[in-house]
């Protein structure tokens, strides 16, 4: 059961970081959390209502599991444009 539970936390966090990678370019701040401007920047065809949907919390940023999300949902086109 440790051997499994240990082998998730892995995989967590590999995707984890793969996610951050992706994310790096667009937080242009370096602050881990992804605003509608840098979004905006990076996605041209993302418009407010687009990053107000990835925005679940509704806290006003991204967080690199709502980018992540959106991507995957196809809110976010998956590569910068």
């Amino acid at each position: 059961m440790k051997l499994a539970n240990l082998s998730i936390a892995a995989i967590l966090a590999a995707s984890s970081f793969a996610i951050a990678q992706d994310a790096a370019p667009v937080d242009t701040d370096g602050d881990g959390m992804m605003s509608p401007e840098e979004v905006m920047a990076a996605f041209p065809d993302v418009n407010e209502d687009v990053f107000t949907a990835a925005d679940t919390d509704g806290d006003g940023m991204l967080s690199m599991e709502e980018f992540a999300a959106a991507q995957e949902d196809g809110l976010i086109p998956a590569e910068e444009m």
